[in-house]
């Protein structure tokens, strides 16, 4: 039970993504404030976008933070902002349904950590909507 041990490295405490409500290729904004149960070192926070297509899902690289370190039973915060969700390549009915964006806290290069928020695409006036929702809400 490997995976079990790093579940629970971070405990989140506030999730804020901005914007939300807005075209779903638009610059976002990432805010989490967390607590953590070990010290992590090497900690890099990496953004994608996941498109779940009925077939396949498939991750749009977005950006990744400097990397950093966290003392154990730290009350930490990060914010990581990215230019936008390139969804280039895809047709819009590939992209109109649920996604999730996914913020992955690399410890040397391993996943110690997966945040999934709920990102729910519908389409107005011809053009693609993502609404993000945080994570602690569900």
């Amino acid at each position: 039970a490997m995976a079990d041990a790093t579940a629970d490295a971070i405990e989140l405490t506030a999730v804020t993504v901005e914007p939300s409500d807005c075209p779903l290729g638009a610059p976002l904004t990432v805010k989490m404030k967390f607590k953590t149960s070990r010290a992590i070192s090497k900690a890099v926070w990496d953004m994608k976008y996941m498109v779940d297509m009925a077939s396949k899902r498939k991750l749009i690289a977005m950006c990744q933070s400097p990397e950093t370190s966290y003392a154990a039973g730290a009350e930490c915060s990060m914010e990581l902002s990215s230019s936008g969700i390139d969804t280039s390549g895809f047709k819009p009915h590939h992209l109109a349904n649920a996604g999730l964006l996914v913020l992955t806290l690399l410890e040397d290069g391993k996943e110690a950590v997966a945040v999934n928020m709920v990102t729910q695409v519908t389409t107005k006036d011809g053009e693609l909507i993502r609404t993000i929702y945080s994570p602690l809400e569900e």
